[in-house]
């Protein structure tokens, strides 16, 4: 029944579309669609980001230069350290015809505030919000617990979905037939074979110029996204291997390296056993001197990254242009070993989230060698991302000493909240610093940009002392294309499909 009902409230929504101009169709290859589907609080970054960047909206959005700029709010002010007013746009419809206005808005953020949400992983960014009203039909008011000078960045994760059909379907059903604002709306997911299809609509503030229709192919393997955008039967295709550039491009394919603001790290949670030596930060800061960055950046990403000096890269507010990276240095790392009591190392135990031909893992299994050549017997074990969610929302990491995790500061573009994950305030913190949770919580209420910045800036200087994390390299995404489709930009979420231009 829950399947008909899905199908039913597809081909509503399509009704209620009206009729598309024939356009043109692009098939994506994706390594993987959002594994909840169409709920948009249940994932952030790839792959899911393509998908609900399509669909949906938020009242802000981050532009692909990391600028804050209006998407379904026009506007908004602080009118108070804890009061800010959002004006929205007055001509947007859902896709099922429904019209937004502020009581989307206070719907969304009320059911995301709620038990039943909890455990989706968006859920932990509301909790600053102590409530929201409509103060008229295009006017809502945020009241935030304590002051947030980033509360309109955050808000640009919060996607809107309509609020009386999630009530009639519920989180599961919804996510089968989801009803967004985004220029693209949800025509099918394929009977069988990965891949859902859609079409682009009129009531989209972001209008599609000319790509019509979209489909996502599930693609896991890297190789088979190649053979396929080879064969035809792809026209654009993501997390191409750098190994692979050469060769696609000479085959008269175009190639585009998107630099991402997320860097590669390893996290060292200081909150699990009482005998971990990963409580100590000599043994932390030695983990990062054995690590060759410059060998990972150059023979595994084939030099398109640079080392990390820090967990953000430039461009995000917070970056400390200052800090270097670690050095590639396993004699001194050898020395603060003995110096914390592990002269004969430890064994060390790391999650990692798996992604079937991420070239990601072989940038873990380089860590694993360089550790080795310190004394410290690293073993990296792949976990999915349903257990690897589970696991970092309650912070159970069980047997696991240590797992891979992004310093993601997309779409926001904002060290902020990346700190606070790393950090005493963030609920079952897995690691925790007193020393940083003052300045964290001072940065939050800070309205200056400038003032605010420089306190970021101090805080990822400290961050880097206390080392809670293993920074390795900032990321990027290569995608591969057809001749003829130009213009192809990444936004905050994922792909600007929207904006596409066809020659």
């Amino acid at each position: 029944m829950a399947i008909l009902r899905f199908i039913s409230c597809a081909m509503v929504s399509l009704l209620l579309l009206g009729s598309y101009a024939r356009g043109a169709a692009v098939r994506f290859g994706i390594t993987d669609l959002p594994p909840a589907l169409g709920n948009p609080y249940t994932a952030m970054g790839m792959p899911s980001g393509y998908f609900f960047g399509s669909l949906y909206d938020a009242l802000t959005i981050v532009t692909k230069d990391g600028d804050l700029g209006p998407s379904l709010a026009l506007k908004w002010v602080q009118v108070a350290p804890t009061r800010w007013k959002f004006t929205l746009r007055n001509d947007i419809k859902f896709h099922n015809g429904a019209l937004f206005d502020s009581r989307s808005v206070v719907a969304t953020i009320g059911y995301l505030q709620s038990p039943e949400a909890s455990r989706f992983l968006l859920a932990n960014e509301v909790k600053n919000i102590a409530g929201v009203r409509a103060l008229s039909d295009h006017e809502v008011e945020f009241i935030t617990i304590e002051p947030d000078a980033i509360l309109p960045r955050r808000l640009s994760l919060m996607m809107m979905i309509e609020p009386q059909n999630w009530a009639k379907l519920g989180p599961v059903d919804y996510a089968r037939a989801p009803v967004g604002t985004g220029p693209y709306a949800l025509v099918e997911w394929g009977r069988g074979d990965g891949s859902a299809t859609l079409k682009a609509t009129h009531s989209a503030w972001r209008k599609a110029k000319e790509v019509d229709t979209l489909v996502y192919v599930k693609v896991p393997n890297a190789v088979a996204r190649e053979q396929g955008l080879l064969s035809g039967k792809l026209d654009i295709i993501d997390s191409l291997n750098p190994d692979s550039v050469t060769s696609i491009r000479s085959a008269g394919f175009n190639i585009k390296a998107h630099q991402r603001a997320q860097v590669l790290s390893i996290a060292l949670p200081n909150m699990g056993r009482q005998d971990s030596p990963l409580k100590s930060a000599q043994v932390r800061q030695a983990l990062n001197l054995a690590v060759d960055r410059p060998g990972i950046a150059k023979y595994i990403f084939g030099g398109l990254v640079e080392p990390a000096s820090q967990g953000a890269v430039p461009g995000t507010v917070g970056f400390n242009p200052e800090l270097k990276p670690y050095p590639f240095n396993p004699d001194m790392a050898r020395r603060l070993l003995a110096d914390a009591g592990y002269k004969n190392g430890f064994p060390l135990t790391i999650a990692v989230l798996q992604a079937e031909g991420d070239i990601g893992m072989l940038a873990y299994q380089k860590v694993t060698q360089d550790l080795a050549n310190v004394g410290v017997n690293a073993q990296i074990r792949p976990i999915t991302g349903t257990e690897f969610l589970r696991r970092f929302m309650g912070n159970e990491w069980g047997e696991y000493d240590a797992f891979s995790l992004l310093w993601n500061n997309e779409p926001m573009r904002d060290v902020g909240r990346a700190i606070e994950y790393f950090s005493c305030l963030r609920p079952n913190p897995f690691f925790c610093d007193e020393t940083v949770t003052d300045a964290i919580k001072a940065g939050r209420s800070e309205a200056d940009p400038e003032k605010r910045k420089q306190m970021l800036q101090q805080i990822m200087a400290r961050m880097k002392e206390i080392a809670p994390a293993i920074w390795l390299t900032n990321t990027i995404l290569i995608t591969a294309s057809k001749p003829g489709l130009e213009n192809i930009e990444m936004g905050a979420t994922g792909l600007l499909f929207e904006d596409i231009v066809i020659r």
